[in-house]
């Protein structure tokens, strides 16, 4: 409140104009001031003008930071995997069968003879003195088996040195049957009997013991004598011939 003091009535007149402009003064002075304390805090205090509002609302949209847009990845395809085939299921191929051979028929001379399986063959004797152009071995055969069978004609002959090889073979035309030829039928246990003749040995001395074998006709097997201890050898007849061997026909 303002005070008068003393003064004419013109300054009274005058006094109320200066105070008019002492308050506008006054009064801008104090919005310059509200301005800027509205521009330095955020803060808006009650009473203060609508400018200061505005103010503090643009210095918070300044302070909020802008967020740029999140740029979306575009997703990569995915190959598919190719199926994997399923194992073709092969047949095996079908076993070859090889048919069994039919077996040969023995012929009628044959059926019901002894087969080197049933029999047993041993040297009995050797005959001969050394230096003889011919040597003799006693030959028997045993029927080893449960069953009888029959003996006839001859069997072809070989005379085998200390180790087991044919150094003389009579050859397998030597082993034949005819009708002719009696037969002869051997029980269990019953022997029949041959002489090995062995001529014309040329080579050095051949390996002792030696020993005597016998193949049957027909295929009907090959036997073996062991040996008799020492045997004679026979002497030299032809050096251009080859050593001789034969045997006789099967004998009670």
């Amino acid at each position: 409140m303002f005070h008068l003091t003393s003064g004419t009535a013109g300054d009274i007149h005058r006094a109320p104009v200066a105070w008019r402009r002492a308050g506008l003064s006054i009064g801008l002075a104090s919005c310059v001031a509200l301005v800027a304390a509205g521009c330095g805090s955020s803060t808006a205090t009650p009473g203060t003008s609508p400018t200061v509002t505005v103010a503090a609302a643009t210095a918070t949209q300044a302070a909020t930071p802008t967020i740029a847009p999140t740029t979306s990845q575009t997703a990569m395809p995915v190959p598919t995997p190719s199926p994997t085939p399923a194992p073709v299921k092969t047949q095996p191929p079908a076993p070859v069968v090889t048919p069994a051979p039919t077996p040969t028929p023995l012929p009628a001379l044959a059926i019901g003879l002894c087969t080197g399986a049933q029999l047993s063959l041993s040297i009995t004797l050797w005959e001969g003195d050394p230096g003889s152009d011919t040597v003799y071995a006693h030959v028997t055969a045993t029927n080893v088996s449960s069953a009888s069978c029959n003996m006839r004609g001859t069997s072809r002959a070989q005379i085998l040195d200390g180790s087991g090889s044919v150094i003389a073979d009579a050859g397998s035309g030597a082993a034949a049957v005819s009708s002719s030829d009696p037969v002869y039928t051997l029980a269990p246990n019953d022997a029949i009997n041959t002489i090995v003749q062995w001529g014309n040995w040329c080579d050095a001395a051949p390996a002792q013991n030696i020993k005597v074998a016998v193949v049957e006709p027909f295929g009907l097997g090959r036997i073996v004598a062991p040996a008799l201890g020492a045997s004679p050898v026979p002497t030299c007849d032809s050096s251009a011939s080859p050593s001789m061997v034969s045997s006789e026909a099967w004998l009670p």
